[in-house]
């Protein structure tokens, strides 16, 4: 349980600190996309404010990374795929996207913070529920 806790303290450090570098950075952010700019410091802080929480209620924790990292990842993939500011094309927004290591980086981030709190929380689940687990044995569905 350490280990995972600390895996996703450090995911959700790592998404907090690469899109804080990006806000900081990025004035073609700002002075184009601002509702971009400020949806994204939403997340730097409700990342930093879950690697914290990582500390103490564990559980809520990790419900709150896989929302947000989930809801991150789409709003990331919604910008790639049309959510280009006014008066910016669409294609030319895209390539700016795709060519930022940054965003890039952030982007898978956001896909092993929600991997691993999904798969923390199935494990828990499946704990609390021997039920399935029981199935699961008798049944063969386990790997070979």
């Amino acid at each position: 349980m350490r280990i995972v806790r600390d895996v996703l303290s450090l995911g959700l450090s790592a998404s907090a600190s690469i899109g804080s570098i990006i806000l900081l950075n990025d004035r073609w952010l700002w002075s184009e996309a601002p509702s971009h700019a400020f949806g994204l410091l939403a997340f730097v802080v409700a990342d930093a404010l879950l690697a914290i929480a990582m500390l103490g209620n564990f559980r809520a924790a990790i419900l709150g990374a896989v929302f947000t990292s989930l809801v991150q990842f789409g709003a990331m993939l919604l910008d790639l795929f049309g959510g280009h500011p006014e008066g910016v094309p669409s294609a030319a927004f895209r390539t700016y996207l795709v060519s930022d290591p940054s965003y890039l980086m952030l982007l898978f981030i956001q896909i092993a913070i929600a991997t691993v709190a999904i798969s923390k929380l199935t494990t828990l689940w499946l704990h609390r529920h021997t039920n399935w687990a029981e199935f699961v044995h008798r049944t063969g569905l386990k790997g070979q």
